[in-house]
């Protein structure tokens, strides 16, 4: 049983009088916020924010009712640091920068990336993410389906290439030692072939290169 549904079922004459003085869901949502920049996104409980709040479980609930709810405040709160490249008069170009301002920050706040696939967020900055890049596409000429099909594919190979190239940065050994061990392997000469640019993936560019294939062109060119 999961930390959430041992706190809701625990009797309030059970647990311990503590002080709420101050609590409120900006407060829940601050020290969410340094638990999980400390600690990573793991070390996130309702039972180990109370402790970090000095408050019981039962009395957070009253301002942030669930776990889900509270990591759907968190990323909601990173997200509103997005650039939407309101600037950029360029469909495609716009498109790009928002999603590459999108993986910084993820690769600065790795809990954002981990929420994202965990669960659906809908708060109001998550609203105004897909609206504008909903209106980039439907504004090109992109049917409804269309758009939100390209939104969904643009938003999942992002937060899916920064989680592969972060944990091939964190978990990977020395580069040249990676590559003399793949090619000392002669029953697969294809890979063999490749070791070297094998193990150096991803190059830089390649972030980009893919989200501008995944855009391609418009439905309507000029």
């Amino acid at each position: 049983m999961d930390n959430s549904k041992r706190a809701r079922k625990a009797s309030p004459a059970a647990e311990p009088a503590r002080e709420n003085t101050g609590l409120s869901a900006d407060r829940i949502l601050e020290v969410a916020i340094k638990i999980c920049e400390r600690d990573g996104f793991e070390a996130i409980s309702m039972r180990r924010l109370a402790d970090e709040l000095g408050v019981s479980p039962m009395a957070m609930y009253r301002h942030v009712e669930t776990k889900h709810a509270l990591l759907e405040l968190i990323a909601d709160k990173y997200i509103a640091l997005l650039d939407l490249a309101e600037d950029e008069p360029d469909w495609r170009r716009r498109l790009v920068r928002v999603f590459r301002s999108l993986r910084d920050l993820m690769v600065e706040h790795p809990v954002l990336a981990h929420v994202l696939i965990a669960q659906p967020v809908e708060g109001p900055t998550a609203y105004a993410f897909a609206e504008a890049v909903l209106g980039v596409l439907r504004g090109q000429g992109f049917s409804d389906e269309h758009a939100v099909e390209l939104f969904g594919m643009l938003a999942s190979f992002t937060v899916g290439f920064t989680l592969v190239q972060r944990s091939r940065v964190s978990g990977s050994q020395d580069g040249q030692e990676r590559v003399d061990h793949i090619r000392s392997s002669p029953q697969h000469s294809n890979l063999t072939a490749v070791a070297e640019d094998f193990v150096r993936w991803p190059r830089p560019d390649v972030f980009q290169t893919g989200l501008e294939r995944l855009i391609g062109p418009s439905p309507h060119p000029a």
